[in-house]
């Protein structure tokens, strides 16, 4: 197998995904992901960055190339003369079986095509899943998700979770974070003073992959929570504006993350406080403002000790999220599509997941 070919076809269908989908993002955010793909293109890890001249000049390349590409379709990835589809994973990492490689896809926010190829760092079994642990990228699009789940496997990116770390940290050091971001730090040796020279790289590593469950179970928890599976997947991909999808894929998250399989029932099953904590420090953006009771419930819990505390607050927004998708596939069912976006919205501002009412 021709792995040079193979990666630059799997490259050609990234940007080809980047091309059709780059204005879903804000400027900001589109700046941050260019950054990224600038950085993992150039194979440099997250705290450092080229010439501001050579990267404005990579990124004025990339544009031109968008242009190019953004009538043009998907290709089929061609292995040994055999055309392939894009997105059957499970048989294109049968082919890499032995090179030391794993392949990645799927579709992210707004249906956006995501791919990637990196080098396999581990696998393991969770449950009746098994998780391949993805280490060095050796290509990707725009959008980066730090775990994909495609029927029994499970794809933890390593790269996208160090780069999630290092945005945290640096969130720790501008002083713009909260007390469980510090905490959560801590466990692992990095305080918020610390340099990026020395150990910190590998303390940044051990991290990864001591935090890495909570992705991995979050997974799991997502394919435990298939009630309504055909009708519920109607209403994620209904076309909505971004911020109901975004909205929609919150209540998706929130159900995934207080499942019986999920990591919030993990964390309390084993009193895993290192699991708590690394939650409480990712909980933010639209899961924090539908999750409202686990901010309070983890404070309290902070000086308290008391599990019970996460355990009623996770099975009340359990029930509250499994109540409101109820009422969304109800709507969907009904041909009432034009109506999710206002009873999503009037939901939320109502205070629907206010655990206290």
């Amino acid at each position: 197998m021709d792995l040079e070919h193979f990666i630059g076809q799997v490259k050609l269908n990234c940007t080809i995904s980047d091309a059709r989908s780059w204005g879903f993002f804000s400027i900001c955010g589109l700046l941050m992901r260019l950054r990224e793909l600038y950085l993992n293109e150039h194979s440099l890890p997250p705290w450092e960055s080229g010439p501001m001249e050579e990267i404005t000049s990579w990124i004025q390349e990339r544009e031109r190339l968008w242009r190019d590409l953004e009538s043009e379709e998907l290709h089929e990835l061609v292995v040994e003369r055999v055309a392939h589809d894009p997105f059957d994973v499970n048989g294109l990492n049968t082919l890499l079986k032995d090179s030391g490689l794993i392949y990645g896809s799927g579709y992210g926010v707004m249906g956006k095509p995501t791919f990637f190829v990196a080098r396999l760092a581990q696998a393991r079994e969770i449950y009746d899943y098994c998780v391949y642990y993805a280490g060095m990228e050796l290509c990707r699009d725009l959008a980066a998700y730090p775990a994909m789940l495609q029927g029994r496997c499970i794809y933890l990116r390593l790269d996208v979770l160090r780069t999630m770390l290092w945005d945290k940290f640096q969130t720790l050091r501008s002083g713009r974070y909260r007390a469980a971001t510090e905490e959560m730090f801590r466990r692992f040796g990095i305080g918020k003073n610390d340099t990026v020279s020395g150990g910190f790289a590998e303390g940044l590593e051990r991290m990864s992959l001591g935090i890495s469950d909570l992705f991995v179970l979050h997974e799991v928890g997502e394919a435990f929570e298939d009630d309504y599976w055909e009708e519920w997947g109607g209403v994620l991909h209904g076309g909505f504006d971004k911020n109901t999808e975004l909205y929609l894929r919150g209540i998706k998250d929130l159900l995934a993350d207080t499942s019986e399989m999920g990591p919030l029932k993990a964390a309390i099953k084993e009193k895993d406080d290192c699991l708590l904590t690394a939650y409480a420090a990712f909980l933010e953006g639209i899961r924090k403002e539908i999750f409202p009771g686990f901010i309070e419930a983890f404070q309290s819990f902070a000086g308290s000790g008391d599990w019970s505390l996460i355990g009623n607050a996770r099975v009340a927004a359990h029930e509250k999220a499994r109540r409101l998708r109820a009422d969304l596939v109800g709507l969907w069912k009904d041909g009432k599509d034009a109506e999710i976006a206002a009873f999503l919205r009037q939901s939320v501002k109502e205070g629907f997941f206010d655990t206290t009412r």
